[in-house]
């Protein structure tokens, strides 16, 4: 008996072990691709909006902003763009409605010089018709043009991704197809020109011969690291300083 206890005692400690090796490895895994944005991405959409909307009230006007969800939210302004003055209001999970939602008391009541907008592909992922998307963005930059008449509005795009990264359980592609982001992109360009936008089309850049997110540029397929945020400022760069 006593024998036959110890072996399920040593069962159980090398279940425990090995439970606590794979957590310590998805855990490391997961910081290794996203480090301290952990936090950010699984944080309260409602509490950032509201946060922003505080923090907008002893914000100087005039400012350039970034606007968007979370590939704009983990940019990291002071580090890719040092020489310009930039507001983020990306929020983790957003999509274009909800950006259009919390445009008035995030972004409009700040009366920007200069909008970077990128938003769409969480709509994708919730399986949104890309008509549908493209009519809550001409309705954005219809509100941002109609509020800020002299405002440069700049439209990314929506980036391209992969669905091929490995380990799969860092995938965050999920229902996301680079099908619905070119039917999507296709779009925007037109709709720029009725608002007088400049349409940026970064997933040109971004893309690599078969037309996914170029793996050196991500780590889960959605979101781009340090590299690929380094590579777009230099195309953004240009743009912002004629706004400057």
């Amino acid at each position: 008996m006593k024998k036959y206890g110890r072996k399920i005692l040593h069962s159980t400690i090398a279940l425990y072990v090995s439970i606590a090796l794979i957590v310590l490895v998805v855990f490391f895994s997961f910081y290794y691709a996203y480090g301290h944005y952990m936090t950010t991405l699984i944080a309260d959409k409602g509490e950032k909006a509201v946060a922003y909307t505080l923090s907008n009230r002893e914000i100087e006007k005039g400012k350039i902003v970034f606007y968007g969800d979370s590939i704009t939210e983990m940019c990291e302004t002071s580090l890719y763009y040092p020489e310009f003055d930039i507001i983020n209001r990306g929020i983790s999970g957003d999509t274009t409605l909800g950006m259009l939602q919390r445009l008035d008391d995030n972004l409009l009541n700040i009366e920007p010089s200069t909008v970077l907008f990128l938003g769409g592909i969480n709509d994708i992922d919730r399986n949104v018709p890309v008509e549908e998307i493209a009519g809550n963005i001409e309705a954005i930059l219809n509100s941002i043009r109609s509020n800020c008449p002299n405002c440069r509005i700049i439209v990314q795009s929506v980036y391209p991704i992969n669905k091929n990264i490995r380990p799969y359980y860092l995938n965050k592609v999920n229902n996301r197809t680079n099908e619905a982001v070119r039917q999507l992109n296709a779009l925007l360009p037109d709709i720029c020109e009725k608002y007088d936008c400049t349409f940026l089309d970064i997933y040109s850049y971004l893309a690599d011969e078969d037309g996914n997110l170029n793996k050196s540029f991500t780590r889960d397929g959605l979101h781009l690291i340090k590299k690929g945020y380094f590579y777009i400022a230099e195309i953004i760069k240009p743009y912002l300083a004629q706004s400057a």
